[in-house]
């Protein structure tokens, strides 16, 4: 009885990979589809979109492990009814995909105003950092423009007290 419980979890979640195959080939399908009818690409490079996508899709299944060619042939194989069991399940499955990238959307908005807070705030930092360093080399340049003048004006003196002593020496 346990054996026929596990082989019913594979059965569903093969259905589930089933399931997910058809409807990403449908929503590519559709796509391409919208894309052509807007005009946006030529039918030929939406048939070229649609078979690379179908290669692609493929070859990362293939990458998994997964078989896409026998997947569809089980799939072919299955009754109407659990189709639409399969259907449900992936159903309820984007609901809760849906749901928590809805929440990692919000918490990476939050994330956003969060980081722009914190930049903004060092922004006005740097800003009163800057005036500060700005008004500091402003006194720092008026100081020495002081201490040149002291200095020009003990020169002159000196130079005035040498003038002095050397007219004194030559009388």
């Amino acid at each position: 009885m346990a054996d026929n419980k596990f082989g019913e979890g594979i059965k569903k979640i093969l259905l589930a990979g089933v399931g997910a195959v058809a409807i990403t080939a449908e929503k590519g399908q559709e796509i391409i589809a919208e894309l052509v009818k807007k005009g946006e690409i030529t039918m030929e490079q939406g048939k070229d979109l649609n078979k690379d996508l179908q290669k692609s899709f493929k070859e990362n299944m293939e990458n998994r492990g997964i078989n896409i060619d026998e997947l569809s042939q089980k799939f072919s194989k299955m009754s109407e009814e659990e189709i639409a069991k399969v259907k449900e399940q992936l159903a309820a499955a984007e609901k809760v995909i849906r749901e928590k990238m809805s929440k990692a959307e919000d918490v990476a908005e939050d994330v956003i105003d969060e980081v722009t807070e914190n930049a903004n705030n060092i922004k006005e930092k740097a800003a009163d950092i800057v005036e500060k360093a700005e008004a500091k080399a402003g006194d720092a340049a008026e100081t020495v423009e002081d201490a040149a003048e002291e200095i020009k004006e003990d020169a002159a003196e000196a130079a005035e007290e040498i003038k002095e002593a050397v007219e004194k020496t030559e009388e």
